[in-house]
């Protein structure tokens, strides 16, 4: 077993021990050190402690059990090591903003800390914030890439561009309906239900006119997490972050052939991923 593997089944050890006290020396013993050292190593490859990493893997998985079950708000407190209501609802209100009780009855974004992976990159993991809504069938307007390469950027980059200029792109914000301006859809193609690394991009809104495309979406449940702006770089990073950290270790499924849906609102945007 290589370094990483054994901090990795560190990881894993923690993660299956998220409901029972965690003891410091028998989880140092997982990578043959003692306690003290574990703790620096995993600070200094990290940029957080092992003590945050826990609570903050505790409050995510609380904050989902919340949202998802109707059991006891003190049993939850209970199941993930914490002694009191008041000391969870303290630590749970720090996290997510607001008390389990608000928590629970309210439709806001999930704080989610994902579970650490380590490898020879291996950076801070940071919280994604998400919430989990359902949609009726939707119906969008809007212009499109055309059949494009599923990496061809450059064709998505050029069709923002085009309405810009031409004035597409206003249209469709001074005709949206409520916060969300406009949408991004991406529209993978399969033959026979094989997926043939092209799809077609849209830029869409909810008002239909002569010259745009209408583009259905099916009735689904939808993961939407949030990104604080509208910059490609950090869209990048949220949708890399949905993939290798939260999917492989949520309690939710992929649905496939759905398409990627992204939502633009004022000051920032939210991926979403049509999950069951």
């Amino acid at each position: 077993m290589n370094y990483y593997d054994s901090l990795n089944k560190l990881i894993d050890t923690i993660e299956k021990n998220l409901e029972k006290d965690i003891d410091y020396k028998e989880l140092a013993k997982v990578i043959g050190t003692s306690s003290y050292t574990m703790q620096r190593i995993f600070t200094f490859l990290t940029n957080i402690t092992i003590t945050d990493y826990i609570r903050k893997r505790r409050l995510s998985k609380a904050a989902e059990e919340l949202r998802k079950t109707d059991h006891k708000i003190i049993d939850i407190a209970i199941k993930y090591r914490y002694d009191s209501p008041v000391s969870f609802s303290n630590a749970f209100k720090k996290m997510q903003g607001q008390s389990p009780a608000n928590f629970r009855n309210s439709d806001t974004e999930i704080c989610y800390f994902p579970k650490m992976e380590f490898n020879p990159a291996i950076k801070g993991r940071k919280e994604l914030k998400y919430r989990i809504v359902e949609k009726e069938e939707q119906i969008f307007y809007g212009k499109t890439t055309g059949i494009i390469e599923e990496s061809d950027s450059k064709a998505i980059r050029d069709l923002y561009e085009k309405i810009e200029k031409d004035g597409t792109k206003n249209f469709i914000i001074n005709h949206a309906k409520g916060k969300q301006l406009y949408y991004g859809i991406y529209q993978p193609i399969f033959n026979k239900s094989e997926h043939t690394g092209k799809g077609k991009y849209y830029i869409l809104g909810k008002t239909p006119r002569e010259d745009f495309v209408e583009v259905k979406l099916p009735k689904a449940k939808w993961a939407c997490f949030h990104v604080p702006n509208h910059e490609q770089i950090d869209i990048l990073k949220v949708d890399k972050s949905i993939y290798d950290s939260w999917l492989p270790n949520s309690e939710y499924y992929l649905l496939s052939g759905y398409p990627g849906l992204e939502i633009y609102y004022e000051d920032y945007c939210e991926i979403c991923i049509a999950v069951e």
